[in-house]
């Protein structure tokens, strides 16, 4: 076939367009390892140094990359924990949605969530803490307006995660229809408490924990009968 033939041509037009999609692909492929590896270095130094005393130097080095790289993916330090914050975030309200193998019974189906939420704090422990101690979990420390930003959207991410689970207790009839986010706000706030205890005081038993933190929600602290 002659190499200048029409077909030929098509066929070299289609590979070229193949190949100029490809590319830009594994670029931000490539570029989301990078990032992800940053975060991961920037975990441990966050755990091991805190959140003042790391510094964008001691993650290029746990990340074995150049300085200049993790400033080519983060501003400063502060975007590298609001970055951080942002998808362990997402990691828990991934744990606390429903999932295929979730049980049918409302009452197991929550507390199997709920545990998945609690080993995902405690796989991540360290970081947790240290975003504590700088205020993003409403802690001690007063937040920097960026970190109180990042902190109400997230708010605003479990109170709907929250909600919806409410609504499956409702629809199941394991739960009073009770009026406004009134429940939502009741399992946060219990979720919350237990979370913030668990970062002061560490509890490797999750399916005990998630089952107290469930009997309070459907039962109270009433003495059972």
């Amino acid at each position: 076939m002659n190499k200048h033939s029409p077909m030929t041509i098509r066929k070299e037009r289609a590979s070229l367009r193949r190949s100029s999609v490809r590319l830009p692909r594994r670029r931000a492929e490539s570029r989301a390892l990078l990032r992800s590896s940053i975060l991961d270095a920037a975990e441990s130094v966050f755990a091991e140094r805190g959140f003042r005393g790391a510094r964008i130097q001691d993650i290029a080095a746990r990340a074995r990359i150049a300085v200049g790289t993790v400033y080519n993916h983060f501003t400063d330090k502060d975007d590298v924990l609001g970055a951080l914050l942002e998808e362990r975030t997402q990691e828990l309200v991934t744990e606390l949605k429903a999932k295929r193998e979730d049980p049918k019974e409302f009452r197991e189906r929550l507390e199997v969530r709920v545990g998945r939420m609690l080993a995902c704090v405690e796989k991540h422990w360290a970081f947790f803490a240290v975003a504590n101690e700088q205020g993003l979990f409403a802690g001690s420390a007063v937040p920097s307006a960026r970190a109180a930003t990042r902190r109400l959207r997230h708010v605003e991410q479990f109170r709907a995660v929250f909600r919806a689970l409410v609504d499956e207790g409702i629809a199941s009839g394991d739960l009073e229809p009770i009026g406004g986010d009134a429940l939502a706000r009741f399992l946060g706030g219990t979720l919350r408490a237990f979370l913030l205890s668990s970062l002061v005081e560490r509890n490797p038993d999750v399916g005990r924990r998630a089952a107290t933190i469930v009997d309070l929600f459907l039962h109270g602290a009433a003495r059972r009968a």
